[in-house]
């Protein structure tokens, strides 16, 4: 399911802050900017990681808490909307991982009201993308994205939440901030440039820019990060995983930034939801990006390093998947006819089945 709701780009968020004691300095003076009245909208994992920070900042704005422990999908979106509008709430707060970002979204969309979101980690750009990801709410299977109308008001990322987060999460965002590049790419792949749509050449321009920054940084990022200090090359990998990621999604529309990486997540997560349900999604894309590379005849070798250096997984044993014929020749049969391939003649499913021998295994 992807639903175009809207045909005007959208660039991230309208406004983004990002700092060590960000909640303290900022929250309060964005809550007064945009409401009245605030419902805090909190992952359990979200709430441990900041909710007594945002309770002393909020001080005696209005306010009131929610937990949620469930993922993002239309029917939890209406019900929290509708308990916005019959408690006289004006503006949601999004505190979490990925899935409450996309469920934030979606429900201030639904409700109609002002929106900031607080992430917790980074290991998605869903805080700043102008779209949810849907799961079926009770199988947690992909379902698709739906666009939204608006962007987020505001994010406040506090570099004291995220120098807390575990290493796993930083390398999930960095994981899936890189294959962005390498998808687009694919995507446009001998193609004139006059003839890319102008927001996804812009994108991959982007794209290899943070790309850059990850090849340099990310090791020294993940070192910072274990020992707790904040420092400019970790706050440049959070800012690039973070709000450029973002940005690259919204310039390109959501749409065609996208390819074989991201294809094999979705699939894990409807075709294998009970195996892969304990990866994240940045780690299934990370292992994704293998046949990726593979498919389009590049070396994968660099990307299977940069994954054992960061204990991040990179074969089919390592995401709960079984070595078996059938299961590679899902993968195959599914990705050729889906948009990241979209021809399912003969050569092309054996071409996709080679690639993904690279983490059949």
């Amino acid at each position: 399911m992807a639903v175009n709701s809207d045909v005007a780009f959208k660039f991230g968020c309208g406004r983004y802050l990002q700092e060590a004691g960000a909640i303290e300095k900022y929250l309060k003076i964005e809550l007064e900017r945009f409401g009245t009245k605030a419902l805090i909208l909190c992952g359990e994992n979200g709430y441990a990681a900041a909710g007594e920070k945002i309770k002393a900042a909020v001080g005696e704005f209005p306010h009131e808490f929610k937990i949620f422990h469930s993922t993002c999908c239309l029917e939890n979106a209406d019900e929290t909307a509708a308990y916005i509008k019959e408690n006289g709430f004006d503006l949601l707060v999004g505190v979490g991982g990925g899935v409450l970002m996309d469920e934030a979204k979606l429900v201030a969309s639904r409700a109609g009201v002002r929106l900031i979101n607080i992430p917790t980690s980074s290991a998605t750009c869903a805080a700043v993308t102008p779209l949810s990801v849907m799961y079926d709410r009770e199988t947690g299977a992909t379902i698709g994205s739906m666009k939204l109308m608006l962007e987020v008001d505001a994010v406040i990322v506090d570099l004291d939440v995220l120098i807390r987060q575990p290493a796993r999460l930083l390398c999930s965002g960095v994981m899936d901030a890189m294959a962005k590049m390498i998808e687009i790419n694919h995507r446009t792949y001998q193609i004139p440039r006059l003839e890319i749509t102008m927001g996804l050449d812009m994108a991959y321009v982007l794209a290899q820019a943070t790309y850059r920054d990850f090849e340099e940084y990310t090791d020294g990022a993940l070192e910072d990060l274990a020992k707790g200090e904040i420092t400019p090359r970790f706050e440049r990998v959070i800012f690039d995983a973070i709000a450029v990621t973002g940005v690259i999604s919204g310039i390109s529309k959501g749409s065609n930034q996208c390819a074989i990486a991201h294809k094999f997540y979705e699939l894990s997560r409807t075709g294998y939801y009970a195996e892969t349900k304990p990866y994240l999604h940045g780690e299934l894309v990370a292992v994704g990006l293998l046949p990726q590379l593979a498919y389009q005849g590049l070396d994968e070798t660099p990307i299977r390093e940069l994954l054992k250096r960061m204990k991040l997984p990179y074969r089919f044993s390592d995401v709960g998947l079984e070595v078996k014929e059938e299961v590679k020749q899902y993968y195959a049969d599914t990705i050729c006819a889906s948009t990241a391939i979209r021809n399912t003649a003969p050569e092309y499913i054996e071409k996709m089945k080679k690639a993904l021998d690279s983490i059949y295994c």
